[in-house]
């Protein structure tokens, strides 16, 4: 097996979550030639997860676990920082509740608790609330799917509360929202705090080696890793790129990447909190696919996140980004008209990995070569477990839920370019129809 990796990550430097860390230098890169017991590539929560684990296992074993960028400064910090357990499923009729949420709540369950002992142990700052999430509808031809949402956490013995009216503004300071199901184990982080956390608090036979995108990947009798400086080779390797797995030969045709942009307002004054009605941190998911996700921080920041569209190359301009601002401050206002002088410090993009039937890709590729990824817009929690069980499934270890995970259906074959272009543009425009308010 040989790969020469066509498409790299070219994240700019705007994302607010990482802006407002402290500024890093204590990087390594790959630097010559370099020999390891296993290599993961991607220092994202999957490959976090993964290289953690197989230190676990092998613990008198080197592990090299290379990053394109700098951990925390590519998709996983860029995200708006919903560690969820559960989403409503784009299934418009559920036949089985359990057959369709079960296993994804068991992952979800799974990759938080990791994420809350490490941050817990390793006293990462990241902001964690187990504020829960209010999946929320604006407008009310979206309520039935919001009421078979509670069906389905009844179902399934998942604490959720319905809210609507003045029980849900005295929650989020807006009126904007009509109804809302608040699943109370969603945890609220700051992303890349985390994703910065985790990565600096690896076991000792794990080197995080950052900067070094790989350009050429060889695999035969154990593997080669060709970076712009050097070189690794390892005995077996995991590749934990999410979006780039294509890239690597890993489930092409199969999963696809969206590009989204965010903003993060500077931080409310006292009388314009008070002006909200002093609320806690919250997060809210529009129950439209495609509608706004809005946070209110812990240090009293609002972040928007409401553009969702397909760029092959995974990456827009300045210009670009900066045509979307308008859209994401008419948002803003529709919510929170009280707060007419709030502007917004940061505008960035970030990318999440989907496939058709919403699974995630999981297996042995080739000989030693083990991949992960697939968050389907759940990549905290997600792809935590994934990487986790990635790394158990490498070293031959088992459990009830690596036997489920193993047991998923394959991501959904999709078309080749340009009629995968095509499709995906005109279906987008299709689902975009009815936003309405929840834009």
């Amino acid at each position: 097996m040989r790969r020469k990796i066509g498409l790299l990550p070219d994240d700019d430097d705007t994302c607010g979550w990482v802006r407002l860390l402290p500024p890093r230098m204590d990087v390594r890169r790959v630097a010559g030639r370099r020999s390891f017991d296993w290599a993961v590539v991607g220092a994202g929560y999957t490959g976090l997860a993964a290289a953690r684990r197989l230190a676990e296992h092998f613990p008198g074993q080197s592990i090299a676990l290379v990053e394109a960028q700098r951990a925390g400064e590519g998709a996983a910090g860029r995200n708006s920082g919903f560690a969820v357990e559960i989403s409503p499923s784009p299934i418009q009729h559920v036949v089985s509740a359990q057959a369709t949420y079960g296993r994804s709540y068991r992952l979800n369950r799974f990759g938080q608790d990791l994420l809350r002992r490490l941050v817990e142990k390793h006293a990462i700052a990241c902001d964690w609330r187990e504020a829960g999430k209010y999946q929320s509808a604006a407008e009310e031809h979206h309520f039935d799917r919001l009421d078979a949402f509670a069906r389905h956490l009844d179902e399934l013995g998942i604490p959720h509360q319905v809210l609507d009216g003045e029980a849900l503004a005295a929650r989020l300071g807006t009126r904007h929202y009509r109804r809302a199901v608040h699943t109370r184990q969603t945890v609220l982080v700051q992303p890349a705090a985390l994703t910065r956390g985790l990565a600096l608090c690896l076991p000792k036979n794990v080197e995080l080696l950052e900067e070094s995108p790989v350009l050429e990947l060889e695999a035969g009798s154990g593997v080669s890793l060709t970076c712009p400086s050097g070189t690794v080779s390892a005995g077996k390797l995991i590749l934990a790129t999410n979006s780039y797995l294509p890239q690597f030969g890993a489930w092409r045709n199969r999963l696809l990447s969206f590009t989204l942009t965010a903003a993060l307002s500077r931080p409310l004054t006292e009388e314009e909190h008070q002006a909200l009605g002093a609320p806690e941190p919250w997060g809210v998911i529009s129950i439209h696919r495609f509608g706004a996700t809005v946070r209110y921080t812990v240090d009293r920041r609002i972040l928007i996140r409401n553009t969702f569209e397909y760029w092959p190359r995974m990456a827009m301009s300045r210009s670009d980004l900066l045509a979307r601002r308008g859209i994401i401050e008419q948002s803003f206002r529709a919510r929170f008209p009280q707060l007419g002088k709030v502007t917004f410090d940061y505008f960035w993009t970030g990318v999440i990995c989907a496939s058709r039937n919403i699974t995630a890709g999981f297996g042995e590729i080739a000989k030693g070569v083990f991949a992960a990824g697939g968050c389907n817009a759940g990549g905290i929690s997600r792809n935590t477990g994934l990487g986790t069980l990635i790394a158990d499934y490498a070293a031959g270890a088992g459990s009830e839920l690596l036997s489920e995970v193993v047991a998923m259906p394959i991501p959904a074959w999709m078309p080749p370019r340009p009629m995968l272009d095509i499709g995906i543009r005109l279906d987008l425009a299709r689902r975009r129809r009815g936003l309405g308010a929840e834009l």
